[in-house]
């Protein structure tokens, strides 16, 4: 098996093969976790590790925190080789398995105004590259649509740039989102005016770019979709390019885009007075989040949400009373 190049070399290189295969005929995509598991070969041909036994020692190496790392980052690192452990066991092998991994906490983020919105797609649409070579051309076209639907559907930027045109009906305005974050699949609905601009999206890249190719999103190798290397680049050129840019407390990043999606639609909800623990479940189930509590803590973060809180409170007032001066 090869990943850019790259063979398994190590003692582990059977077993990481037979691994990968099993996850993936019970229908895990596991790539992130194959870069990983390639990194821990180079890691384990580096500490010349010549029998298959992933020893306390080994692991305990292998999860220390490095320098420059997140611990989000470390963990993950941590988590695979524990499923891999486990895999190991089951075969009769001899395996450590890690269980304690570090802990984090969730980091808040810049959920964009509407003044900012507007900003940064000024910026996407009126971005031409400096070397105007048709895919390059091209790839400024597929900016304007990624990034709208990232923030009009709320994607992941991993559910958006591995769309393929097979999975978009856009006659009904639906999108599937296949195998996404905890291997589950769900149907997206877009608005009118997003689907007529996947129409024309679709059209100009067929027939003005000349791209035909199974992914919406495909990359300068039409063979390819865009990573995400070349969508956070992109959405960095056009944020440094809005003047909230310099000002800004925390750097937005392409997720937030989706924060601003939830924060927006709660928004929207308990300004009309439509009641979010009734509708909360549904936009749980839409976002593909575990629970409805991953879907609130977007929005509790946000102060603006404090503000309409206020303005809806009918109650606080008779509970507790104002304070006034005694003589």
């Amino acid at each position: 098996m090869k990943i850019l190049g790259y063979e398994y070399q190590s003692c582990f290189a059977p077993y990481i093969k037979q691994f990968l295969q099993e996850k993936r005929s019970v229908g895990f995509t596991y790539e992130t976790e194959e870069w990983k598991l390639k990194h821990f070969d180079d890691f384990c041909v580096k500490e010349s590790v010549i029998q298959p036994y992933l020893s306390r020692e080994l692991v305990k190496k292998w999860g220390t925190l490095r320098e420059g790392e997140s611990l989000s980052t470390c963990s993950a690192r941590t988590s695979i080789i524990r499923q891999f452990a486990l895999f190991m066991i089951s075969l009769g092998e001899e395996a450590y398995i890690p269980s304690n991994f570090y802990k984090c906490e969730k980091r808040l983020v810049h959920v964009l105004s509407d003044d900012e919105i507007s900003a940064f797609f000024h910026e996407i649409d009126s971005y031409s590259p400096e070397i105007k070579v048709p895919s390059f051309l091209r790839l400024s076209t597929e900016y304007k649509v990624i990034f709208r639907l990232i923030y009009c559907c709320g994607l992941r930027i991993s559910e958006a740039r591995k769309l393929k045109w097979s999975d978009a009906d856009l006659e009904a305005g639906t999108l599937k989102i296949m195998q996404s974050k905890g291997h589950k699949d769900r149907l997206i609905y877009m608005s009118d005016d997003l689907a007529v601009l996947m129409k024309e999206y679709k059209t100009i890249l067929n027939d003005h770019h000349g791209c035909v190719s199974e992914w919406v999103f495909p990359a300068r190798e039409p063979g390819n979709c865009l990573c995400s290397v070349t969508i956070n680049a992109a959405f960095r050129r056009a944020w440094n390019a809005t003047p909230y840019a310099e000002g800004c407390d925390k750097t937005p990043t392409v997720h937030c885009l989706r924060h601003s999606f939830v924060v927006k639609r709660m928004n929207l909800w308990m300004e009309e007075g439509i009641a979010l623990k009734e509708m909360l479940p549904f936009l749980s189930r839409y976002l593909g989040h575990q629970s409805t509590d991953d879907t609130f803590y977007y929005y509790h973060q946000v102060s603006e949400a404090f503000r309409i809180i206020r303005d809806r409170d009918k109650t606080s007032g008779f509970v507790i009373p104002e304070v006034i001066d005694h003589e």
